[in-house]
């Protein structure tokens, strides 16, 4: 495996161009703790996410990364700030370009298309935790909030549209 390197503190890095020409694959999973850039939109520390790297070359004959990711994590509500368990289950192929003119040429026929510039030095950690917060909600949120006598008295409070609406037909009568 000429295109992996061992860094200390178990770092995985590789040469992403060698990585996809010659189709290597890793994977392996990180603890939501040591995703540092996710601790604002986390509840807690728990949970794990798996993830799985393959390498190719794409019928241009550009080298790409396939991450597929999956786990459970707790992020913060946006309504009523309380935990939110949230599956993770996402999957991107990033095309790799030596250069940005090549980048944003192949971007702009190609509106689908991620790419990223050829890493020598590419921290897979590093990646796996950008793709995690790419594929976060941008306000995650429960379907209702609160306990369900809370919810019940939600719903048996009348609509204050409702109750203008009332308002003006009697008027008109």
């Amino acid at each position: 495996m000429r295109g992996l390197l061992l860094r200390p503190q178990s770092m995985t890095v590789i040469h992403s161009a060698e990585f996809a020409k010659e189709k290597q694959s890793l994977e392996g999973s990180v603890e939501v703790a040591a995703l540092a850039r996710l601790a604002d939109q986390r509840a807690d520390q728990a949970g794990v996410v798996s993830w799985r790297l393959v390498g190719g070359v794409d019928r241009y004959q550009r080298p790409y990364l396939a991450l597929t990711l999956k786990g459970e994590l707790n992020l913060v509500c946006q309504r009523c700030l309380k935990p939110l368990a949230w599956s993770l289950k996402g999957e991107s192929v990033l095309t790799q370009f030596v250069d940005e003119e090549s980048l944003d040429d192949a971007e702009n026929i190609d509106e689908d298309l991620e790419g990223m510039l050829i890493e020598p030095e590419l921290d897979v950690q590093g990646l796996v935790e950008d793709e995690v917060l790419l594929s976060l909600p941008l306000a995650p949120r429960h379907v209702a909030c609160g306990d369900e006598d809370e919810a019940v008295r939600a719903a048996a409070k009348p609509n204050p549209f409702a109750v203008l609406a009332g308002l003006k037909t009697r008027k008109a009568e």
